[in-house]
This record gives structure tokens, sequence and C-alpha cells, in this order.
């Protein structure tokens, strides 16, 4: 493990981390937080509602949070977190009342926009249905006329993006809206990714429920998770260095890894579908 300090400090709002688990992660990274001397902290935004990824009611906002704030810390650069809805954090991010955003996959609009960061994660988008449901594959030929649920701030993939004009979609604020509306059968198929079902899963039997969903076999789409920086921020390309050189400190000390490793709310789907 890098012996080295990282310098410092994530501020999120509503922030409840137990003493235990800041013990845990401080032995596992190795990281001191606290601000560089005379600069204020960056400001990010991120979504809400996208478990294990981002959540201001997450340990360390998410998994993606924390390792968004630790890549910056290996360049002793303090990072502000908000949580917002995803299409205003978005439009806040253009507006430049925020540095970056993140974590988003890629889109020729986006691109247009913005600068995005090395890949944060890999995120295989797949569909879902009950486990009685009609549907058996997964192709654009059997799913033609399904309803299908994709919760606002979820980017489109695979061919759902391509035909999306001819499909329904139902766009709740989360998953778990999602989830309901297919136990009353308003929708077909559910759009996510094995961490978000699984988390949704152990979220539910914390609450003494049960979700079962059946993971139909056409693969979807295997797309990358980034930070966005707006392209036409005035720091733009030092910002993105930074956090790339960051991010490649991270992998070659062993810290990213471990930083999933050791994270409460990724260790709860480490085990499930994630393949």
């Amino acid at each position: 493990m890098d012996s080295s300090l990282d310098k410092a400090v994530v501020r999120l709002p509503g922030e409840r981390i137990s003493t235990a688990m800041r013990w845990t992660l401080l032995i596992a990274l190795s990281v001191t937080c606290y601000p560089v001397l005379g600069e204020e902290p960056l400001r990010l935004v991120t979504g809400e509602k996208y478990p294990p990824f981002t959540g201001s009611d997450l340990q360390e906002g998410g998994v993606i949070t924390a390792l968004v704030s630790h890549a910056y810390a290996r360049n002793s650069i303090a990072t502000q977190v908000d949580f917002k809805p995803w299409v205003r954090g978005y439009e806040d991010s253009l507006k430049l009342q925020y540095d970056a955003t993140f974590p988003y996959i890629s889109t020729a609009e986006r691109e247009a926009n913005f600068l995005f960061s090395d890949p944060l994660y890999m995120l295989k988008m797949r569909l879902y249905v009950e486990p009685d449901s009609r549907w058996r594959e997964g192709s654009p030929a059997e799913l033609g006329g399904a309803v299908f649920c994709l919760p606002v701030g979820y980017e489109f993939a695979g061919w759902v993006s391509e035909q999306r004009e001819e499909l329904t979609f139902v766009r709740p604020r989360t998953i778990e809206q999602c989830h309901e509306m297919m136990l009353r059968d308003r929708v077909d198929v559910l759009i996510s990714n094995p961490s978000n079902v699984a988390y949704l899963a152990t979220l539910a039997r914390s609450k003494s429920r049960h979700v079962t969903l059946r993971e139909l076999p056409a693969p979807l789409a295997d797309v990358t998770l980034h930070l966005m920086i707006p392209a036409h921020h005035p720091q733009a390309t030092r910002l993105l260095d930074q956090f790339n050189d960051g991010l490649r400190q991270l992998r070659s000390s062993g810290d990213f890894d471990r930083l999933f490793t050791a994270h409460p709310d990724y260790q709860v789907v480490r085990s499930s579908t994630e393949h």
C-alpha cells in the first residue's frame, strides 16, 4: 500500500458515517482528509438514489463518490459534493455552478459539452423481469411491445437506445418505484445493472420485504461510468488531468480495489449477481 498521505476534505450534506466505518476506510486507504491551505474545495455534484454508487443516504455518499473524492485527494485537492436530482445537477454543471459531475456514461450529446475522465466503473446494463414473466430472451423482436421502466437520470443503452422512439417507457425517480410498478403490472421490464438490482434486494430484505428479479439472457450493453467536466470550464483540462492522475495512482497502489472492498454499500452486492 502507498504509504503517502492524501490531503483532502469530503463534505457531504447529511453525512452519516459511524466511527467504526471511518476507521475501516482510513486503514484501508491510508487517507488523512483536510483542505489545501488557501484553496477552495472543488464543487462537485452527483445524483440521488443510485445505490451503491451515489446517494446522500449512503456511506461517504456511495462508493463512486468516495472514489472521485479520493482520486482528487491524491493531488491534495479538496472536494465538496452536493446531491441533486440528476437533471438539475447536469444543468447546473453546464452553468458552471459546479466544477464537475459524475457518474455518467458517454453519449454524443454529453461529449459535445463535457470532457470525460478515464473510466470509473464498468457498468453491465441488463434487462430484468418478474420471475413468472412471459418475457424470456430480452431480444428486440421479443420486447417490441413491452413497457420499460428506467429511472430519471439513468441513460438509455444498447438497442433500447437505438429504438427508443418506437418503445414505451415509464420514468419514475427511483429504481424502487420501478419495482413497485412492476409488482402492480404497470411495467414489464426494468433496465438496470446487477449492482443496482442486488442493492435493491438487500434494501428490501432490511424492510422485511422480498425482491426477486430475473435477468433476461440477452445482454443490453456494457458501458463505463465517468466524471464529466464542462468543456467550457476555464480550468477544464487541468482539472481533468489532475483527476486522471489521481485515479491512476489509486489503481497502481491497489487502493482502487481496496476502496471497493472496504466500502459497506458495495459489500452488499459483491457476492451477488455482479460478474
